[in-house]
């Protein structure tokens, strides 16, 4: 036999291995089963959005007098809100893109009682709030949450705040060093 034939016969093994491999791969992952996602929120109580929504000369609304009500379980909480802005229209429809702070809306907050990380984005209260209370007010009578500028034609803006609350006495470690504050979202403030 040639020389020449055996390099050729050669060849084409490795690559006929080569080609095969990754059909055999991912034949058997295509086979596997399915996995289903288990992560899921956490949750520590049920704080309800307190807001007037008034509208200005303009017409455009805003919000105001926003505070969040913690849920009557019995202890302290700490606060945070997220502020979610979409341009919607009349149906409920969301336009394609995000309005930007600043450029469309303008978030004017009480920064003496809350505190925005722009490391995660939320607005956090930093002194606890009593069961069944009212957190100092995010946004008061002077502060608002306000439309700029007209949206996309048929649009408007929505402002929703979604709130949670995390336990704010006591510790998660078994040493009794991190506050459950830290432990679930990375901040901590002094009472």
């Amino acid at each position: 036999m040639p020389k020449k034939l055996i390099w050729i016969i050669v060849a084409a093994a490795v690559l006929t291995v080569c080609l095969i491999t990754p059909l055999v791969i991912a034949k058997y992952f295509k086979e596997s089963a399915p996995m289903m996602s288990t992560f899921r929120p956490s949750t520590y109580g049920n704080p309800t959005i307190e807001e007037s929504v008034l509208t200005d000369t303009d017409g455009f609304k805003y919000k105001t007098n926003v505070a969040v009500r913690a849920d009557n379980a019995g202890y302290a909480v700490y606060v945070r809100l997220a502020v979610i802005a979409v341009w919607q229209d009349g149906a409920g429809n969301v336009y394609g893109q995000q309005p930007f702070a600043g450029t469309d809306y303008s978030i004017e907050y009480n920064d003496t009682n809350w505190q925005y990380r722009s490391a995660d984005g939320y607005y956090y209260c930093t002194s606890p709030v009593q069961s069944g209370a009212l957190s100092p007010a995010f946004i008061d009578g002077t502060h608002k949450i306000k439309q700029l500028k007209a949206g996309p034609n048929g649009y408007s803006l929505h402002v929703k705040l979604f709130a949670q609350t995390v336990q704010a006495v006591g510790t998660t470690d078994a040493n009794d060093i991190i506050p459950a504050i830290y432990d679930a979202w990375g901040v901590y403030f002094e009472d």
